[in-house]
């Protein structure tokens, strides 16, 4: 379930010490600082362009239980599109595509093809910028 920045301020317990919204500005400051070409997408996600590809980087609030909420960064890029979609693909992303020591391969497929992705999710509250930016880059 994902929350609006709305919602995650009126949630009661442990809430995010910055808000998606407040988190998201401070990745992009950061974003920006990598490289002006930074763009802002209509859903909120950041695009930075690098060479034939691009890295793509969403923020949002995940549900932990009734009072509990954090924030997660997830940083994608993506490697393949247009994928045949095989058995052997889907074994291979299911049993070899974790086997990295941050982040995973994903298999988005819909109608026989498919989109391969290398993602890494990032715990927000205490993120600093190196290990922002180690990640991006």
């Amino acid at each position: 379930m994902t929350l609006s920045p709305d919602s995650v301020a009126q949630t009661q317990g442990p809430v995010l010490e910055l808000g998606v919204e407040e988190l998201r500005d401070s990745l992009r400051t950061i974003l920006f600082n990598l490289d002006s070409g930074l763009e802002d997408l209509p859903d909120g996600t950041m695009r930075i362009a690098y060479n034939s590809t691009a890295v793509f980087v969403d923020v949002s609030a995940q549900v932990l239980g009734e009072s509990v909420v954090r924030s997660l960064v997830t940083i994608a890029s993506p490697v393949l599109r247009d994928v045949v979609v095989s058995p052997p693909l889907c074994e291979w992303v299911a049993t070899q595509g974790w086997r990295y020591v941050f982040g995973h391969v994903t298999l988005d497929a819909l109608m026989g093809t498919g989109r391969i992705e290398f993602q890494h999710r990032l715990l927000g509250e205490h993120l600093g910028a190196d290990e922002f930016e180690q990640a991006v880059l």
